[in-house]
Formats: structure tokens, sequence, C-alpha cells
């Protein structure tokens, strides 16, 4: 099947609150040269989804910027990281795996697990044999363990071959005047769709039955609701009505918590009451379906609420870069939030193109956020009529496109 072309940036734009690569970054990136390209790594490829390098022989990797070293106290696999550091005088760290010959990735994205003290989004690029790069990013909180992140597309420069793919660089911009320490594991491969997917969400104000219901009603496109369940009823909010008949059209009726706090700034026990209450109401209310799905209230989480959702939804979703591969770490599934209309083209370009799912957020549907979804919704169905995505519910993702490590 013939795809529509892709759109082709400079620099990526910024979405759901998370900056892309900087203009400066991109130049930087484009005036680099990787030296002689014969150089082969000794290791035997394994061609399939899965672990590929836990960072236990970081004579593997090339330090073209800043610092990497083993760390043996800090691991997600096996017994160590690598912990990469840029100190006040480095605008970065990067480091460059090459593969031994190059890499079929026209089925898989790459995903890995990070951890950093420090405000920043790495990077991971993938460099075809004539030099042309795909760019991908995943959002990254100060402060927590070390967890899979799914990677999703950022940026192009040229067109990227995927079925030829020569090495793999991993960075992370320190800017200027501060020093950055980030840990990275498990480098590991998960497969993508056949076509593009696409999630539609909203939050559960009325907005979502009067605004979103009758332009998604024109297309039969299925859509998630995520409601705080204490406040159904109430003044601005859906009511069990409204949800009744989402639900009857095709909806996902999705859990944002008993009063969509802050789980952040809440203890264990308040976390557990949150979402455990909300997963109650929504099964006693007839809702079960959409009880195994949960949005972080305000896109804010910790490590204990992480675990929390884990242990009570299939797919927990939260703020970030939308469109990855299969979700290899399912409690934190990215989504763009609110995006411009100019944004959400572009992302379902590249949906389009590199067969991806993306999660496209509404928290708000008021002045120039209902125009801008109801211009996607358009761009949206001509894509799907086509036949280069399809727009799916989070029961879509959670029964096919789960990665099993």
């Amino acid at each position: 099947m013939k795809r529509r072309a892709y759109l082709v940036t400079a620099a990526a734009a910024t979405l759901g609150g998370c900056s892309a690569l900087s203009d400066s970054d991109s130049a930087d990136e484009s005036n680099e040269t990787d030296g002689d390209d014969s150089e082969d790594s000794s290791d035997t490829i394994d061609e399939n989804p899965g672990s590929f390098d836990q960072f236990d022989d970081l004579s593997m990797w090339e330090v073209m910027d800043g610092a990497l070293e083993l760390d043996t106290q800090r691991a997600y696999a096996g017994d160590q990281s690598g912990r990469m550091t840029a100190d006040r005088s480095q605008q970065r760290v990067m480091i460059k795996r090459r593969f031994d010959s190059p890499r079929d990735l026209s089925t898989e994205f790459p995903a890995l697990a990070f951890a950093t003290e420090d405000d920043i989004d790495p990077v991971v690029q993938l460099s075809d044999t004539d030099g042309n790069r795909l760019l991908l990013q995943c959002d990254l909180r100060p402060g927590l363990p070390l967890a899979h992140h799914d990677l999703a597309v950022t940026d192009t420069h040229g067109e990227p071959d995927l079925s030829s793919i020569k090495h793999v660089k991993i960075s992370a911009w320190a800017g200027e005047d501060r020093s950055v320490t980030m840990w990275v594991d498990d480098l590991h491969f998960v497969s993508r769709p056949e076509t593009g997917k696409v999630l539609l969400q909203f939050e559960g104000d009325e907005s979502v039955y009067t605004r979103a219901r009758p332009v998604l009603s024109d297309h039969d496109f299925p859509a998630t609701a995520f409601v705080p369940t204490d406040y159904v009823g109430g003044s601005g909010y859906l009511s069990h009505s409204h949800l009744e008949t989402l639900q009857r059209e095709g909806w996902t009726i999705g859990s944002q918590g008993t009063t969509a706090a802050d789980l952040s700034e809440a203890t264990e026990s308040a976390q557990r009451d949150q979402i455990q209450g909300a997963i109650e109401w929504l099964e006693d209310n007839g809702f079960d379906d959409g009880a195994k799905y949960f949005s972080y209230p305000l896109n804010r989480y910790d490590d204990t609420a992480m675990n929390v959702v884990e242990a009570n939804h299939d797919i927990g979703f939260v703020g970030g870069y939308a469109g990855h591969g299969n979700l290899s770490n399912p409690a934190l599934a990215p989504r763009t939030v609110g995006p411009t209309a100019d944004e959400a083209r572009r992302l379902l370009d590249w949906t389009a193109h590199f067969r991806t799912i993306t999660t496209l957020t509404y928290p708000d549907l008021s002045g120039g956020s209902r125009e801008a979804f109801e211009e996607t919704v358009s761009y949206l169905a001509d894509l799907e009529s086509a036949g280069e995505i399809e727009v799916v519910g989070p029961d879509d993702i959670a029964s096919n496109h789960i990665h099993e490590a």
C-alpha cells in the first residue's frame, strides 16, 4: 500500500508540554561526522524483537560526548546499568553503538530503561547506511527508579530507511552551565503495528458529550472518556446517563481516580484509595471494560503511583511523546496532550508512515482547542478512509500491542 508522504522537519515541535530537539540540537547533530563506518562491533546480533543490550559490557559503546561508566548500584536488568554524565563544561552526553551489519528495523522500534536526577528528555537516534536519521524521544521524570520507557518519533533528517540501520545513539542535552546524569539499561526492540493506530481521549467534563461526541459520531470513531468517579453527575461533569450513552456508542469509560487528585503528592495509601475506589465505582455501575484503563491526573506520577496503576490496570496513560511501537511499559503509555492542528497533523503523518501508536488527549474543548480538535478529526477521517491509519480504543492496544518481554 502506498503511504502518504510524511512531513520532514528541521526540528520537532513542542507537543504535550514536552520539548523535543531545539534548533541548536538539530544543527549540531547535522554537522556531526561518524568517522570510520567500517568499524564493527564483535557481538552476535539477534534480529528478533526483545532485549538486545543490558549494558554489562560498555566496550560495545563509543562515547562521543560526556562520559559513560558502569553503575553496579543501580540496574533494571542484570547487575548494573550505564551511567551517562556531562559536566558543566559539556553541552551534552552522547553514546553510540554500531550494529555489526545493518539491522532491519522496518517492523521494530527501540525502547530503553531510563532514570535521571535532572530535567531532561533523552533522545535516541537511528541512522541508516546513507546517513539519514530518525529521532525518537521520551518524557523522563527526575528522581524515579529505572523504568522502561517507550520512544516516540520527534524528528527526521532525510528519509531514513529503517530496513538498513547501521547504528543507534543515545543522548541528553545538558544546555548551559549545568551537569547532567542519566542512567540507561536494557536496550530492547519492540514490534510495531501493521497499520498505524490512533487513540482519542478526553477528560470527564460535560463538553465531552456536547462537543466531542457529535464530531466523532459523524465518523463513527471510538474514544475514551476518563472520569473522576466522585464527580460523575456533578456540575460541569458528565452524568451517569451521559456515560451510558457514550458507552452504547462505542466509547470506553475509563478511570481518572475518584477525584482526579495529583497522585504524586499523595501517600501510597491515598493512591490506592483513589485508584481502587474508582475501579469499584466503574464496575458497580456497568463500566467494567473501562475500569481497566487509567489516566494519570495532571499527567503526574511517582514510583508508587506507577506501581499501583500497574497492579490494577491494563494500561495507564500519561503525558509525553506520542507515536511509539508496542508498549514495553503499559503503566506509562505516553500521549500528546492538547496538540494544535498542525502538531496533530504532523503526528498523524508520522503515525501513518512509521506505523506507530499515537494517543491524542484533549483536556479542554473550548476556543482554539475545540477548533484544533475538529480540524484534527477531519484530517484523521481522510487518513482512515485511505487505509493509512486505524482509530481504535484502548482494548485494541491492551489485547494486541503490549510487548511481551
